[in-house]
């Protein structure tokens, strides 16, 4: 599978010529170039090639940047399953886009195209002629282009770009706060029928919010997921030095602690690991974020196995519904995995999709899988219903340690 970023319009036209039988090629169409700005950077792009290239890698074909921002896959011999979990991961990876889904959650059909060669040759190739159109176009008129990047932007045109400056400041300003006043600690525990609960671990965190408010930032984290992934990048760092500054204080119970894929394979990780007893590591559970996993595959298991070897448990945080069915935790390797309370979903558990969660749970196992932001009574009961064991969220909060003064 070849990737091709530059005159990507050209390739792909060279490529279609040399299929004598479209029998067997499938294509997708993702039309990036509709996101909003803020999810267009080099950066994302890059996640978004690397993770087709690492799902379809070993097949005839070609990755494409188009010059508008999508990106055309066309490959040979590929599974329409294969196909589907293609689409699936690049949605999910953009799933605060509304590009990639609707206010109700619903599925945005103008995300991907894909087509069947076999059957929509014309059809695809009149979509490539389009886009050479579109590059020769482009290419066709470079004194405007010259003009208008030399002319003085008006209030309403100048596009909002979060710079290197306010990274720099940011960056700044969070070396200088002092991380302990927004450290939580949250329960994780099995709630037995009679609602008894036993608390398993506690997943220790910081409370972005409350950094924010802190550090007295004018951007809001949680708004940007690319921004937030940046920052928390920043925060492995600090968090892991701060736990091993004094490491039995956090661990004198299981523990769970949110890292990158990034960081476990640092050497920031390392000097963290090397800090530790080997006995107090098997306490230890680490969450990754789901979308590391579909950001980078090799990338995950390296840092997951290496991780695993050294007696670190490792769980999947940002599972959605959908995605646990999809998730084989033997393949990937996982431990636990954490879903997020959608209250939507509740009210018929003889839904399609609550049979299909509960279908999952199963296969997944019962106490491998924590349903997290359990806010009340309701949740822990719809998760029960569904055959999960663990739980997480204020409710578990609220009975645990009803005096608390700080809410997580």
């Amino acid at each position: 599978m070849i990737v091709v970023q530059k005159s990507s319009e050209i390739k792909l036209m060279e490529l279609l010529n040399t299929i004598r039988e479209p029998a067997g090629w499938l294509a997708a169409h993702f039309h990036l170039g509709e996101l909003l700005e803020e999810y267009k950077s080099e950066y994302q792009v890059k996640i978004a090639i690397n993770l087709i290239h690492d799902l379809l890698k070993g097949y005839e074909g070609g990755i494409f940047q188009m010059v508008d921002g999508g990106i055309i896959v066309v490959c040979n011999e590929l599974d329409k399953t294969l196909l589907s979990k293609l689409i699936f991961q690049m949605r999910y990876l953009y799933m605060d886009d509304p590009l990639a889904y609707g206010e109700d959650g619903s599925e945005n059909s103008e995300f991907c195209t894909s087509y069947e060669l076999r059957t929509q040759w014309q059809e695809f190739m009149d979509i490539a002629s389009r886009q050479m159109a579109m590059l020769v176009r482009m290419n066709a008129a470079p004194a405007r282009q010259e003009r208008d990047a030399t002319r003085p932007a008006s209030a309403s045109d100048t596009p909002k770009v979060f710079g290197a400056t306010s990274l720099a400041n940011i960056e700044r300003d969070l070396g200088r706060t002092d991380i302990q006043r927004v450290l939580r600690r949250q329960p994780v525990c099995n709630v037995q029928p009679d609602m008894k609960m036993r608390r398993v671990f506690d997943e220790i965190y910081l409370n972005i919010a409350h950094l924010r408010q802190s550090m007295r930032m004018d951007v809001d984290l949680l708004s940007n997921r690319w921004l937030f992934k940046y920052m928390t990048g920043l925060l492995d760092v600090r968090m892991l030095a701060m736990l091993s500054q004094n490491i039995v204080r956090y661990s004198d119970s299981p523990i769970s602690i949110n890292l990158n894929v990034e960081t476990l394979i640092s050497h920031h990780f390392a000097e963290f690991d090397s800090k530790i007893k080997p006995e107090a590591k098997v306490g230890i559970i680490i969450e990754i974020p789901v979308v590391d996993v579909f950001a980078d595959t090799n990338a995950f298991h390296i840092a997951r196995r290496e991780a695993q070897k050294l007696g670190y448990r490792i769980c999947l945080d940002g599972v959605s519904n959908a995605s646990l069915a999809m998730l084989d935790r033997k393949k990937l390797g996982v431990d636990l995995a954490k879903v997020q309370w959608n209250a939507d979903v509740e009210a018929d558990l003889n839904s399609a999709e609550n049979k299909e969660m509960a279908a999952a749970v199963s296969t997944f196992g019962s106490n491998r899988v924590i349903l997290c932001r359990c806010d009340n009574k309701q949740a822990v009961q719809y998760g029960q219903a569904l055959g999960i064991a663990l739980f997480q969220g204020r409710y578990i909060d609220s009975v645990l340690n009803p005096n608390a003064k700080l809410e997580n």
